[in-house]
């Protein structure tokens, strides 16, 4: 065999080998606009699609389970708490009582505050768990689904609609 045929062989394994790296970073290249984004962020709200999507060890997925347990019992109870902080502020802006309002805005912001802390916690946590190619591969998914842009920034945070 020549040698220049030698080396197209060799250029041909390597590129056959390169093809799922490419693939995989086609993957990841797309519009937020598009369904994609809302599937990635599908992924990042379901423990077991997460697990399934990076690939973790069994003992891996148990302490994703506990930290996931653990964001959802801080969050719920924190969710639970903003129906009656927005009715109350709804209330004082009809009666506009200024000083009530003051302090129902601080107490929206207060829980805003507490469920990101939560969440924080848990991507931390998550994050200490993973490989550096798992770690990778999750940046990647929050990017897509973009939970690392911060967007229009609302200080108090939605409020659940009123009865």
């Amino acid at each position: 065999m020549s040698k220049s045929l030698k080396a197209l062989a060799v250029a041909a394994v390597l590129c056959l080998l390169a093809l799922p790296v490419a693939a995989q970073s086609a993957a990841f290249d797309f519009d937020g606009q598009r369904p994609d984004a809302r599937a990635a962020e599908n992924i990042l709200t379901h423990p077991r699609a997460l697990a399934r999507f990076l690939h973790l060890s069994d003992s891996q997925a148990s302490q994703l389970q506990t930290l996931w347990t653990t964001l959802q019992t801080t969050t719920t109870a924190l969710r639970q708490a903003r129906g009656p902080l927005c009715t109350s502020l709804r209330a004082d802006l009809a009666a506009q009582n200024a000083s009530a309002v003051g302090t129902d805005a601080l107490g929206l912001f207060n829980n805003k505050s507490q469920i990101e802390a939560a969440f924080r916690t848990f991507d931390t946590a998550f994050s200490a768990i993973l490989t550096p190619a798992q770690l990778a591969q999750y940046t990647t998914l929050k990017q897509i689904a973009h939970l690392d842009e911060a967007g229009e920034y609302n200080p108090l945070g939605a409020c659940p609609p009123a009865h």
